[in-house]
């Protein structure tokens, strides 16, 4: 008999066991325990997997360290790593590690970085758009496209402590090392991997975590939560100065499950209870706007058009579906978020030029599709989004436009899905469940409404996964034509050469083929960007030095609650 054993369940039955490893060595008070809400529930815990959900990076940004972080002006700071050097004439970078550790106390090799991007997302039968963040990097971009081995690509552990990345003739070093600031550039361990190649990720019980927290315990029926100090974060785990780097010694928090009312409000902010919400109500949302601490983030809530559809294959119904959003009035319902003037936003270098307007152009709208001729094509489609109260909100002022040109268009609200991997089946995102299936060709949508993920401030980066042959979906070694198509099927030759123009490209120049490239992307109607997505919270005034970083993350590490020891169990 299969069973299920879903992240939660995994979880919930370990919450005595990891409750007391966690304790072992710890002291009696290790710091405040401050009540949090992260947001939607997350399903996976691999800390590049995060194609369609901002929430689970977030997460993730506290569960793992990469090489390097950006500050919230974006200038580059040390992380995991300790120092670099740079070898103008032979093009290496030689990376220093710094002493911290796993959560099981296994100190942090150069290996763990070597493996999560080399053996992981650049292995070309791994479908993943984080490869881009890798492409200054000498063959990474080849080695992705299934040419050349994963040997050729130029990282290598040149010591048990040090990482040598040879970057690309005419790359640029310093957007490369920026986007190792990612956390889908963070270390993963194979020997946590190998434990279950397919779901290892899913097994909280085989986890282990690089960042300034792990997670301790986790309740099925609540949703509760319990992110506690690695004390190995930086520093020797037995280390008596446990506060120095982490000075929280716990975040309880909880997750919302997929298709359920969110259940903590701005009222728990004011009575203490809760002291930081990264996610509310859109009754709170537009009630206490004014009281959030608002930070750009690195996606762009997207509706993507399935291009195998013969009714989406017609430009001229693109361009009217994408011109007749009132953007702006959506961004006003939901309170937090930009109108999308284009499909990068500022903080990914998106063109400085507006290349849609963000109020509805319906008349035009109604005139481009004046001439088509829809013989024996359906005007019937369905839009797929996650099943929580905020995009059912955009989805209704979405379709209600729609329906006004003409179509029949339906929302569908998508909860959770079961995945099996032999005899066990985890629970898994529906709308994530998609994307992964588009990434390997099979696009069962019309119409899929996700956070598009950009990982870096770095414009190449985000439009890359558009491309034809670059977009990081790696190749199929069944057939001919290896590279996969983008998770739309969007495939412009004029578009490819304007972004694979910018690897040859500097400074200005760079900017300016990029632009087009959006440009291009939005005049094809490739995809229809909805909102530029903003991380938001409200904050108790109980709790200081909640810093936010250069990608739109929420960093906790200085987080300090006032007089901390009243809110500690007795």
């Amino acid at each position: 008999m299969k069973r299920i054993v879903s992240l939660m369940l995994a979880l919930a039955m370990l919450v005595g066991c990891l409750a007391l490893l966690a304790g072992c060595g710890a002291p009696k008070d290790n710091g405040a325990t401050i009540n949090i809400y992260l947001g939607n529930e997350v399903f996976d815990f691999d800390p590049s997997d995060y194609y369609a959900d901002s929430t689970a990076e977030q997460v993730m940004s506290l569960l793992y360290e990469p090489l390097f972080t950006l500050d919230e002006d974006g200038n580059l700071e040390m992380a995991a790593a300790s120092g670099y050097e740079i070898d103008y004439e032979d093009r290496k970078i030689v990376i220093d590690i710094r002493e911290t550790y796993w959560s099981d106390d296994v100190r942090v090799k150069a290996n763990d970085f070597v493996y999560a991007w080399c053996d992981r997302i650049l292995d070309p039968n791994n479908p993943n758009p984080a490869a881009a963040l890798f492409y200054e990097i000498e063959n990474a971009m080849d080695v992705k496209s299934g040419k050349g081995t994963i040997s050729d690509i130029g990282v290598k552990a040149t010591g048990v402590y040090e990482l040598t990345v040879t970057y690309r003739e005419g790359g640029d070093y310093e957007l490369l090392l920026k986007n190792l600031a990612s956390v889908a550039a963070a270390p993963v361990r194979q020997d946590i991997v190998d434990t279950a190649p397919t779901y290892w990720s899913k097994m909280i019980n085989t986890m282990v975590f690089s960042g300034p927290f792990k997670v301790r315990t986790y309740d099925n029926t609540t949703k509760e939560f319990t992110l506690t100090r690695n004390f190995g974060y930086h520093q020797k785990p037995d280390s008596k100065n446990f506060m120095k780097f982490v000075t929280p010694g716990t975040l309880e928090s909880f997750f919302t499950p997929t298709g359920s009312e969110i259940s903590v409000s701005y009222a728990d902010i004011e009575s203490k209870t809760t002291f930081f919400m990264a996610e509310a109500t859109l009754e709170d949302r537009l009630a206490h706007k004014d009281k959030a601490v608002v930070v750009d983030d690195t996606s762009t809530y997207t509706y993507v058009f399935n291009l195998d559809n013969p009714l989406f294959m017609i430009p001229e119904v693109r361009e009217a579906l994408l011109i007749s959003i009132d953007r702006q009035a959506i961004a006003e319902a939901v309170a937090f978020g930009k109108a999308a003037d284009g499909f990068l936003p500022d903080v990914c270098g998106g063109s400085t030029e507006a290349l849609i307007t963000t109020s509805d152009r319906l008349e035009e709208a109604r005139e481009l599709l004046s001439g088509v001729s829809f013989a024996g094509v359906s005007k019937s489609f369905t839009i797929k989004h996650a099943d929580n109260e905020l995009e059912a909100a955009i989805a209704e002022m979405v379709v209600t436009t729609w329906r006004e040109l003409g179509f029949t268009v339906t929302a569908r609200p998508i909860g959770e899905v079961e995945n099996s991997f032999g005899d066990d089946e985890f629970l898994d995102s529906g709308i994530q469940s998609l994307v992964k299936e588009a990434s390997f060709g099979n696009r069962n949508f019309d119409v899929l409404a996700i956070d598009w993920q950009l990982y870096s401030n770095d414009a190449f980066v985000g439009l890359s996964s558009l491309t034809a042959g670059i977009n990081g979906c790696g190749a199929d070694f069944s057939g001919a034509d290896k590279t996969r198509e983008n998770i739309a099927g969007y495939i412009s030759s004029d578009y490819d050469s304007l972004v694979i123009s910018a690897l040859k490209l500097r400074g200005e120049e760079r900017e300016a083929a990029l632009a087009a490239a959006e440009k291009q992307l939005i005049e094809d109607a490739a995809v229809c960007p909805i909102l530029f997505n903003q991380s938001f919270a409200f904050v108790s005034e109980e709790l200081r030095d909640v810093e936010t970083d250069g990608l739109g993350n929420f960093v906790f590490t200085e987080a300090d609650l006032k007089d901390y020891e009243k809110y500690l169990e007795k």
